[in-house]
């Protein structure tokens, strides 16, 4: 009947859906945890070691990092503390979904570790607001099983348009 208490704490709701249907875009890796797995499991992807050499387009001083396993650029990046985001940039970027391209950054050294260009990328070199050597680093990864050991990758972040 309606007027009894309902105990929602042995109630669940489950959604099955076949793993392959689950797709995530490269956009999508560092923000998203894998289907199927518990909150605390990371996706983790073995990798050799790349040196990154971040530099800003200002002519700051360079930071290096060592990345072990595939991981966007963008995280790599804001992880060392690196401005990647100018002015009003940094309060409206889309956060590394591939919408805005305000994380461009120019691949100096070592484009061939990056992963190929997804389709947000390609869209926007369709624009004409990606040139040449440049990428979105929300959309590559660095890193990956083809990495050979002891790789570099040189990125100049916020490159003057």
């Amino acid at each position: 009947d309606f007027d009894s208490p309902v105990d929602t704490a042995s109630m669940s709701l489950s959604i099955a859906s076949p793993a392959s249907a689950v797709r995530p875009s490269i956009a999508c890796l560092s923000r998203r945890r894998p289907v199927g797995r518990s909150s605390r499991s990371q996706l983790r992807v073995e990798a050799a070691s790349v040196k990154v050499t971040i530099t800003p387009s200002d002519g700051g001083e360079s930071i290096t990092t060592t990345v072990d396993t595939a991981s966007v650029l963008r995280t790599v990046i804001l992880d060392t503390g690196a401005q990647l985001y100018g002015g009003m940039d940094r309060l409206m970027n889309c956060g590394g979904m591939g919408n805005c391209g305000t994380c461009l950054v120019d691949v100096v050294e070592g484009a061939d570790l990056l992963s190929e260009q997804t389709e947000a990328e390609l869209r926007k070199v369709k624009a004409g607001k990606l040139k040449e050597g440049w990428r979105m680093s929300c959309q590559c990864l660095v890193g990956g099983d083809a990495a050979p050991e002891g790789a570099e990758l040189s990125v100049v972040v916020r490159p003057k348009k």
